[in-house]
């Protein structure tokens, strides 16, 4: 498989960490925590995943894009919470993950269960496909490079209200005048 993804029943959330898999993706900032309860991993976005099982067409709402994953995380926690979609598991068959419009046979592992999943685009033409993929890849890291900025301007605009927040307080323990309103130094580009 190019894109293992396990098909974890201990998973609380879907976890990819191929952008390629994302066909809508917002920024976020936050960790993961892993099983073992002390690894941290980051969170760049939480968006919708688009992928190809078999000729089918699946769309997973709600992933989280953790890139520093050692594989995509699929949860079948979240699955069999959903409406409409079950496992199915029998010894002559093996287990089958049912979704509303299609079931497939889960892909034995050593020690996992995958699904195999590609990316949609990587199924369409490849130059085009290729083409959207960096696209899609650039848009991504432009973004991200934007709500780095952003962040950086917000934590700078926090850090100057607490100093005057500080220097009223101080003023007024001193009876002193305290100014009349914040007045921001920090500059956003």
């Amino acid at each position: 498989m190019k894109y293992p993804i396990i098909a974890d029943s201990g998973a609380n959330f879907h976890m990819f960490k191929e952008v390629e898999f994302f066909t809508s993706l917002t920024p976020t900032q936050g960790h993961l925590i892993l099983g073992d309860g002390t690894t941290k991993l980051p969170i760049h976005g939480i968006g919708t995943a688009t992928c190809r099982i078999g000729q089918n067409i699946l769309q997973i709402e709600d992933v989280q894009y953790v890139p520093a994953l050692g594989e995509s995380i699929y949860s079948l926690f979240r699955h069999i919470q959903s409406p409409k979609l079950v496992l199915n598991s029998s010894y002559e068959e093996g287990i089958h993950i049912v979704f509303p419009t299609f079931q497939t046979k889960a892909v034995l592992g050593l020690n996992d269960i995958y699904l195999d999943a590609v990316p949609i685009i990587e199924n369409e033409n490849s130059s085009s496909s290729s083409s959207s993929t960096d696209h899609f890849c650039r848009n991504l890291k432009d973004f991200t490079t934007e709500v780095t900025k952003e962040t950086k301007y917000l934590d700078n605009l926090l850090k100057n209200i607490r100093q005057y927040y500080k220097e009223v307080k101080t003023r007024r323990q001193l009876n002193l005048d305290v100014p009349a309103g914040f007045r921001q130094d920090t500059t956003y580009h």
